[in-house]
């Protein structure tokens, strides 16, 4: 029987990092399907100074979740401060979708989510708009979880996001405007990210379920049919679990000529001694880090 929670990567910038000093720290928490990652920066260096990654139960519903997160909090003892800077949680998962600002009325969140999936009695509807982009996402989790969250940060400056408006707002700050289509292509462990961008303007958003490099290659062919994509003129940015030595890399190179391998972060600072130190790319963070720039607090629901 598996134990929980389970550390599965933790390092930090012992030079830098200092509990004592949360005021001057971003907190940022993603939960996900049996993960929780947590990341500190610096609110002046937007530097991270720490990285921790556990495995916890996939099922979010059964009691034992929240009593993990507890145990995780008893013995992770400075994430029980209520003085952060700011606290931003992120949720992971296919429950989403992507509205126009203006279009959006906050007392039909449950009617735009009953379109595109099934939201049980046992989760909570929220939304989260970026100012620049007019855009919202509206996104469902189970409410036990976010209340308990709530609670842990009642006295800080907290605000719940989805891990798609995390990915919205890296994606803009870190790709050039440019007149050329870009397609963004993120790989977490089991799902692919794919965004398309042109003129400055973020144009098509979607998460895909994946086993195999050749699913991704098969759901980026139909992404590329549905936004008619140019692929041989067009350009392609890729990060997060791949490598070159990735068959789906190679794949993407014979389908997109033009496709770059991400593997920094450009809107933080470089070299950052954290993952010069925990050696993966900071590009399989790129959610985790993103949900900093998700600002400003008070105008969305949490």
């Amino acid at each position: 029987m598996e134990i929980f929670p389970k550390k599965l990567l933790s390092v930090v910038d012992t030079k830098q990092f200092r509990p004592d000093k949360s005021t001057h720290y971003h907190l940022l928490i993603n939960i996900g399907a049996g993960l929780i990652k947590i990341g500190c920066l610096d609110k002046d260096a937007q530097a991270c100074l720490l990285l921790d990654v556990y495995a916890l139960p996939v099922n979010k519903q059964h009691p034992s979740y929240i009593q993990c997160l507890a145990q995780l909090y008893n013995e992770t003892f400075f994430l029980i401060k209520q003085d952060w800077y700011s606290v931003t949680l992120s949720i992971t998962n296919q429950k989403f979708t992507l509205l126009p600002h203006l279009l959006l009325s906050p007392k039909d969140l449950m009617a735009y989510m009953h379109v595109v999936c099934n939201v049980a009695s046992s989760e909570e509807v929220a939304v989260f708009t970026h100012a620049l982009a007019k855009l919202s996402v509206v996104f469902a989790e189970e409410a036990t979880v976010l209340d308990w969250f709530r609670k842990r940060y009642s006295n800080s400056r907290f605000q719940i996001i989805h891990q798609v408006n995390a990915m919205i707002e890296g994606i803009q700050l870190e790709y050039p405007v440019s007149v050329v289509p870009l397609l963004f292509i993120w790989l977490d462990k089991n799902h692919m990210h794919i965004a398309a961008h042109e003129n400055g303007k973020l144009v098509y958003y979607n998460i895909f379920a994946y086993e195999t490099a050749e699913d991704c290659l098969s759901y980026l062919s139909a992404v590329v049919q549905v936004i008619r994509f140019e692929r041989h003129s067009g350009k392609a940015w890729v990060g997060g679990y791949i490598d070159k030595a990735s068959s789906f890399y190679w794949q993407l190179k014979a389908y997109i000529p033009h496709v770059t391998l991400k593997t920094k972060i450009h809107f933080l600072p470089s070299p950052n001694r954290l993952f010069k130190k925990s050696n993966p790319s900071p590009m399989l963070y790129f959610d985790l880090m993103s949900s900093l720039l998700c600002q400003p607090y008070g105008k969305n629901k949490t």
